[in-house]
């Protein structure tokens, strides 16, 4: 694989990495599989992205500063140089030492158009990246990237999020760092009224340290014109399906509730109670443990794939079918990937038959981010019956 297109890969895994609270994320996958593991990920995801910057930096970045900025494009559809030299451009005073851009067209990985900049400032080294995409609309307090990061998923320093007078969402999310020998980052979007959405990444190489750019700084970056001709050729990546419609969380509390065994108490809904995801705590024989429960009616129906092929694909002896014909997969996993680790987390994914995905993960700790060791409230037997339970289905 080229450089450059591993560097495309390791951006846009990274802002997957990246933690996103909505429905939309969560249905895509199980929650958080396990602290030391997602850390691992993360970090070998950044530090490839910073490695590719590096191999591409030498002798390809011309006129990287311009006082007068870059004239926007008259045509839609943007260059690679146009994304890189725009973003260059409107950074604050500090010395770049590589700068990349993308069209979203470089690999197999396809997104809206980006670009990434090594920068040193006063307040440290390290990357900002910015990317351009669309969600869909309504814009909504639950909407991907309009919203804070729930505290308990992620270690957060401060976040703000401003709605402005022509319905446009200014967040901007400061996170503590996860790694000791990483800094804060600080992940800023600005998403127009019709879905149109900026987003920056950035954060400190040095241990503790800010990232390099304030959030000031980063909402001048974001809100800027520049990027109004690179929005052509990007379509909405989470179109909603007609006709189906995302249970609300309290309605999901009430279907946990009554599906949990015998003897079972259910906490109060727990987190920001965004649609599809519930979060609680359970208590059984004396053991307390904390649920999150995602629905995701008709899951992946419309793709180019049979959602029931993507979902069974990979999973060997671990899938087991019910009765109704109902996909499910259950798991355990440990603290760490040495196999004799205690487990931290438990899970179960159920495929329904009329395309309703149901992803339940069970951990023991004081909130959504920290996992420890432990016998869980409900075995793996029941986490499966309760993800099976036809009770979801539309």
């Amino acid at each position: 694989m080229p450089v450059e297109e591993n560097f495309t890969v390791a951006l846009r895994s990274a802002a997957e990495l990246a933690p996103e609270p909505n429905a939309f994320a969560f249905a895509q996958d199980a929650a958080a599989r396990g602290v030391r593991r997602r850390r691992r990920r993360r970090a070998a995801v950044l530090t490839g992205a910073a490695a590719a910057v590096a191999l591409l930096a030498a002798g390809s970045v011309p006129a990287l500063r311009s006082d007068r900025g870059v004239a926007a494009q008259p045509w839609s559809t943007v260059t690679a140089e146009y994304m890189r030299d725009s973003l260059v451009s409107l950074l604050p005073g500090g010395r770049i030492t590589s700068a990349l851009g993308f069209t979203g067209e470089e690999s197999s990985v396809r997104g809206g158009p980006s670009g990434v900049v090594e920068i040193e400032t006063a307040r440290g080294a390290g990357p900002v990246s910015l990317s351009l995409d669309r969600i869909s609309t309504p814009v909504t307090e639950f909407s991907r990237g309009a919203h804070c990061f729930d505290p308990s998923e992620r270690a957060t320093e401060s976040c703000s999020r401003t709605v402005q007078p022509d319905g446009s969402v200014l967040m901007v999310n400061v996170l503590l760092p996860e790694l000791p020998q990483m800094g804060k980052t600080m992940i800023a979007t600005y998403t127009h009224p019709d879905g149109r959405q900026v987003r920056i990444d950035s954060f400190n190489r040095s241990a503790q340290g800010d990232p390099p750019i304030t959030g000031e700084q980063a909402a001048a970056v974001l809100q800027s014109s520049a990027w109004d001709v690179g929005f052509g050729g990007v379509q909405v990546t989470d179109p909603p399906q007609p006709g189906v419609s995302t249970p609300p969380a309290s309605a999901l509390h009430g279907t946990v509730t009554g599906l949990l065994p015998a003897g079972a108490v259910a906490g109060p809904a727990n987190g920001p109670g965004r649609p599809g995801t519930v979060r609680l705590e359970v208590t059984l024989e004396g053991r307390t443990s904390w649920l999150t429960v995602t629905v995701d009616p008709h899951w992946q129906q419309g793709g180019r794939d049979d959602p029931r092929t993507v979902f069974e694909s990979g999973r060997g002896p671990e899938l087991t079918h019910t009765a109704d014909g109902t996909a499910v997969v259950v798991r355990a996993e440990r603290e760490s990937d040495a196999t004799d680790g205690p487990e931290v987390q438990w899970g179960a994914e159920a495929l329904h038959p009329d395309g309703t995905r149901v992803t339940v993960s069970e951990w023991n700790g004081p909130n959504a981010r920290t996992f420890l060791p432990g016998t869980p409230a409900l075995d793996l037997d029941r986490l499966r019956a309760l993800a099976a339970a036809p009770a979801w289905r539309g």
